[in-house]
């Protein structure tokens, strides 16, 4: 029997699952209620959950904070700062985005592209 082929087929399947996971979680998000809900006025909220270990994080991070100065519905969170807000919306990997409309989550947008996305929302529900 070939130890190493049993191994490598072994480390593949739990990636796939660990990964799988990652990208379910956005789905089981969809649709259910803000776990903050009441924390904002604004009927829409973007949540934008970053760490510094993240390299896409570095390239978006301060476009966000520019933008969440700007306006607070806009809300960056570094996940080592505030892990609590991180497990609320069971976010398993940086960057991640949830946009939230009447205390409803819309879309959870995982990896590096994320920011057309999150421009496209804020602009749409900004004019409003």
């Amino acid at each position: 029997m070939n130890y190493s082929a049993v191994f490598l087929a072994a480390i593949l399947v739990l990636l796939v699952g660990y990964f799988g996971n990652i990208y379910l979680a956005r789905f089981r998000l969809i649709g259910s209620k803000n776990p903050d809900a009441g924390d904002n006025q604004n009927d829409w909220q973007v949540y934008y959950f970053h760490s510094p270990s993240c390299g896409a994080c570095k390239s978006i991070t301060p476009w966000v904070i520019e933008q969440s100065d700007q306006n607070p519905s806009i809300i960056s969170v570094d996940i080592s700062k505030d892990l609590e807000a991180a497990r609320k919306f069971n976010i398993r990997a940086t960057p991640t985005t949830v946009l939230i409309e009447k205390d409803i989550v819309q879309d959870v947008q995982l990896g590096a592209g994320i920011l057309p996305v999150m421009q496209s929302f804020i602009e749409n529900h900004s004019s409003k």
